[in-house]
């Protein structure tokens, strides 16, 4: 693929890293993907990373003039103005690591941080189920909740880039706790492993005996994905889980068709692969509690992007990074 200009976009997960090659106009091209050993150092494994940025430098075009800027989104909260993480729920080495003096001293390009969440929302309003859109929210439902808000086509970071945290959001003050140190959160209910704990709940009260038996009757084997599973071969008591974590959901897409009047609310993320199951739930609670104005004007609408998001996020906040 040729190109004057380019970007590179990293995603950083909890298992997996991914980079690419991303043209101007959002699209993927050369791509690295690697699984990470969250048992190394987090600089050990930023020194792997840099080592597979910089492979994947070479397979771009040859003008080395053309690398416009690197974007990396990572999982955790980060301090914007130092380019510090302050929080990594996957790498917990990586806490307090001055990640952009890092990339400084060893790339010799633009290199800007972003949350993973934040990359996510991004890259679907450049060219997934938000472009065109100014005003939008979007929510990764995933082993927890991430989420970003973008108001007049700007990310929104907060005093020290930790805006957008919906999955933190309380939704039921008597709610079970969650790893934030709150109660209630949407996280709880609306992430996979808030659907195992509903479904383990499920079946404690009789009311799961389906998903019990479809794991074969050992509750190690509980996962979200077998509730999916479950679901999709009808199971009614996991499809009572899902309507159940559609409902939750629903109370936190409320707060934010309140808060920011978005036109659009994507989500995505794996849990988002239940959408049957759970968007009727959502969709439900949003008409009968959410104001009648915003709530004709908003769209939820499924993420388009897939495993890309990340990376073409974090190369659109390189594109348009003015400070780093």
């Amino acid at each position: 693929m040729v190109m004057e200009k380019f970007l590179i976009g990293v995603d950083v997960g909890g298992t997996n890293a991914r980079m690419g090659i991303v043209s101007l106009d959002g699209k993927v091209s050369e791509k690295i993907q690697y699984s990470i050993d969250v048992s190394k150092k987090g600089s050990a494994l930023m020194e792997e990373l840099i080592a597979n940025l910089k492979d994947l430098i070479e397979k771009g075009p040859k003008e080395s003039k053309g690398l416009m800027g690197i974007g990396m989104g990572i999982a955790g909260a980060i301090d914007m103005k130092r380019g510090i993480i302050r929080e990594s729920p996957n790498i917990k080495d990586l806490k307090g690591f001055v990640i952009r003096d890092f990339f400084r001293e060893r790339i010799s390009y633009p290199v800007t941080i972003e949350n993973d969440a934040n990359a996510f929302v991004l890259g679907e309003g450049w060219t997934g189920a938000a472009r065109g859109c100014k005003h939008y929210c979007g929510i990764t439902l995933g082993t927890g909740v991430g989420g970003g808000i973008v108001i007049e086509g700007r990310i929104l970071h907060g005093t020290e880039g930790m805006g957008g945290e919906v999955g933190h959001m309380v939704i039921n003050p008597e709610g079970p706790p969650c790893g934030c140190g709150g109660k209630g959160c949407l996280e709880v209910y609306a992430s996979g492993s808030g659907i195992k704990r509903m479904a383990l709940e499920a079946i404690e009260t009789g009311e799961g005996c389906g998903i019990l038996r479809w794991v074969g009757g050992d509750l190690q084997n509980v996962s979200s994905e077998k509730v999916f599973e479950a679901a999709h071969f009808g199971d009614l008591g996991a499809q009572r889980v899902f309507h159940e974590m559609g409902r939750c959901l629903g109370l936190g897409l409320i707060n934010l068709i309140h808060l920011f009047n978005p036109e659009r609310i994507v989500i995505g993320g794996k849990v988002s692969q239940a959408w049957e199951y759970f968007i009727g739930g959502a969709m439900e609670t949003i008409h009968e509690r959410a104001m009648e104005g915003p709530r004709k004007r908003v769209q939820i609408v499924k993420a388009e992007c897939g495993d890309e998001a990340g990376m073409i996020g974090a190369a659109y906040a390189a594109l348009h990074n003015k400070s780093q």
